[in-house]
């Protein structure tokens, strides 16, 4: 058994950590992006702000991605689980604009959100079982 087969087996058999996943990292992102600039102090790590969303929406899609197919048990549409990652990206810094949070969206932001999720997708080929992949 390979490591991909491992990890999507041990997620099937551990199949309520998925959604707990998803709602720690959605709560996590809310949180990061839509607090004050200022509310989190100053830190080496916000330096590295772009690998941030890219990983964290590579995260999220990937976590929603693996619940779909786990939970609903049909072949995963990747281009929906691309879309919802993009569209969460996408609203988030509208909010940023929209909101009085003292956070200006980024379109840069948004485009390293979109690279996370491609990512993300192309872990989702590797992990899904060969017969599910389309």
């Amino acid at each position: 058994m390979n490591i991909s087969a491992s990890i999507y087996s041990f997620l099937s058999d551990h199949s309520y950590l998925l959604p707990i996943g998803i709602i720690t990292l959605t709560a996590g992102m809310l949180l990061l992006t839509l607090l004050p600039a200022g509310a989190m102090g100053e830190n080496k790590l916000w330096s590295y702000d772009k690998l941030g969303h890219a990983v964290l929406f590579g995260s999220w899609t990937l976590s929603l991605g693996l619940y779909y197919q786990i939970h609903k048990s049909k072949v995963v549409k990747l281009w929906v689980i691309f879309a919802s990652g993009t569209a969460f990206g996408l609203l988030i810094e509208v909010l940023q604009y929209a909101l009085p949070v003292n956070r200006q969206g980024d379109p840069v932001d948004f485009l390293f959100d979109l690279l996370g999720c491609l990512i993300a997708i192309g872990l989702l080929k590797t992990i899904l079982p060969e017969e599910i992949k389309k």
